[in-house]
């Protein structure tokens, strides 16, 4: 029996270097073609964990913040620091997920497209393994399946670091004319953030819900209607913020809405602008290989 399984996979080896000779030639064919796929899943693989990187240092900044209002004096000021050097921090932490995205990108894509086939001495499941490798398709399968992540994870990042980020700039800004910016400026925007997790929270959890959702949908939209439309979707976004921010914003004469009118106004419509324009262009990219 067994050397009647040994006899038949010998009689096919001809046929298996073919097949393997067909897949490096065809490997070589589409070269270029491969190479502007993968250079787009690694740009949405970096993007992903760009965004997952400065998300998560958006959140620990926010519970730091919370966390230090009922606390001591002493701890107080210190998670007051925390908090701020975690917001200000965000955008390197950021960029490190970019650059460790495209090396693990690259060694992910490596792995998956430039192994060749292992043959295990099984005659059919070795061939039908060399007959179903395609590197091009398999290249534009990765790039496709991270769309969504590159533009939700950055995008939610961007609704909660941005909010406090133009915050910051302004607030060190007016603390910089007036020649206050120290420790103790520090130590008040930490209160800041606080204060802002605490009154309006439930607003930048708004506004991540509603970016992602926009996120997720960009899948199933067309490349040529991604850009129409926007300021409806980021508009209705704002629109369910600020009227959370009402609760209880209403009762501090009105100005958390106003906040969150004025912020979201100056940082969603460039978002969600440039998350669309990225999707648009990398689906040209892909279609024309």
């Amino acid at each position: 029996m067994v050397t009647s399984a040994t006899c038949a996979y010998r009689s096919l080896e001809p046929v298996l270097q073919q097949r393997l000779d067909a897949l490096r030639e065809q490997r070589s064919h589409d070269a270029a073609r491969v190479d502007v796929a993968r250079r787009v899943a690694r740009r949405r693989m970096g993007r992903a964990w760009a965004g997952a990187f400065a998300l998560a240092c958006g959140l620990v900044a926010f519970a730091v913040g919370l966390a230090s209002l009922p606390a001591d004096s002493r701890s107080e000021q210190q998670l007051h620091d925390w908090a701020a050097a975690l917001l200000l921090l965000a955008p390197l932490v950021g960029v490190a997920g970019l650059l460790c995205g495209r090396v693990l990108a690259d060694a992910r894509l490596a792995q998956l497209l430039d192994t060749p086939p292992r043959l295990t001495g099984d005659v059919a499941a070795d061939l039908a393994r060399i007959e179903a490798a395609d590197p091009l398709r398999a290249s534009r399968e990765v790039a496709m399946r991270w769309e969504r992540m590159s533009v939700a994870l950055p995008i939610a990042a961007a609704s909660i670091l941005a909010p406090l980020t133009l915050h910051g700039l302004v607030f060190c800004t007016v603390t910089a004319a007036s020649g206050g910016l120290g420790a103790s400026a520090i130590d008040a925007f930490g209160t800041w953030i606080g204060l802002s997790a605490l009154i309006v929270g439930h607003a930048h959890v708004a506004v991540l819900v509603g970016t992602v959702r926009w996120a997720y949908r960009l899948r199933a939209t067309p490349t040529e209607q991604l850009r129409r439309d926007l300021h409806k979707h980021w508009g209705s976004t704002l629109l369910v913020a600020v009227g959370l921010s009402c609760i209880p914003g209403v009762v501090l004469l009105g100005i958390p809405p106003l906040l969150v009118a004025i912020t979201g106004v100056a940082f969603l419509p460039a978002a969600y602008g440039m998350a669309a324009r990225a999707v648009a262009r990398e689906r040209v990219a892909l279609d024309a290989v």
